[in-house]
């Protein structure tokens, strides 16, 4: 089944469908398992442990709300996708070779934003939930991020990771957008946290120039 999308997901949606043709043909259904027995299972392993998973190979299947437009697809990366998790994963070799990633804006945000993380992903399941806890342990007391952490946390930050791995083992052209990108209107800075709340003409407008500018990075990773 697939999840309601929020106000900011729904609002970029809106504005993409504005310029580009939507799509429907791609399969939203990841596993890890596609990368079983891969060159890359090494790295996925790596950073499976670094996070302190507990299987020898994580099996984990979960769909992908992937906002598609043919050519490419979209993910926004709210508020919960920035923390000292994945971070961790964010150190990986893997993303030195994806030159259309914004590595370096990502590891800022993962340690500019963790107390934004908080103030939206200490309720349950995304503190913890039964799967996360079955790979990761148990979690400490919702809110503290001492000694074992949140296992949910460390789940989605580790479901991104293979999101970023499989979508290249796909040859899927996919576009990061965090809700802490910003851009320049009428001489300030505005976050898409706050633009994508109530967006107006110029900043639809403006949204789909950024848009296109990371739709032409895309072209730069070797697939």
């Amino acid at each position: 089944m697939q999840r309601t999308r929020g106000i900011r997901e729904e609002n970029l949606h809106k504005i993409l469908l504005s310029k580009y043709l939507p799509s429907a043909e791609l399969n939203r259904n990841f596993s890890t398992s596609e990368l079983k027995g891969l060159f890359t299972e090494k790295t996925l392993l790596e950073t499976y442990a670094s996070l302190g998973g507990k299987e020898a190979f994580p099996e984990i299947t979960f769909q992908v709300s992937f906002m598609e437009f043919g050519r490419f697809c979209v993910l926004l990366d709210e508020q919960i996708h920035f923390n000292r998790y994945r971070a961790k994963t964010l150190r990986s070799s893997f993303y030195e070779n994806l030159k259309s990633f914004p590595l370096m804006k990502y590891k800022s945000y993962s340690r500019k934003y963790e107390t934004e993380c908080i103030k939206s992903g200490t309720s349950n399941p995304a503190w913890t939930n039964r799967e996360a806890e079955f790979h990761f342990g148990a979690s400490q007391s919702n809110g503290d991020l001492g000694l074992k952490g949140s296992a949910g946390w460390k789940l989605t930050a580790f479901k991104d990771f293979a999101i970023d791995m499989i979508a290249r083992q796909r040859k899927l052209r996919l576009i990061r957008i965090s809700v802490w990108d910003d851009l320049m209107i009428n001489r300030a800075l505005k976050k898409y946290y706050e633009l994508l709340m109530s967006p107006g003409t110029i900043e639809s407008e403006l949204i789909l120039k950024y848009v296109e500018r990371k739709l032409i990075g895309l072209y730069a990773d070797d697939f």
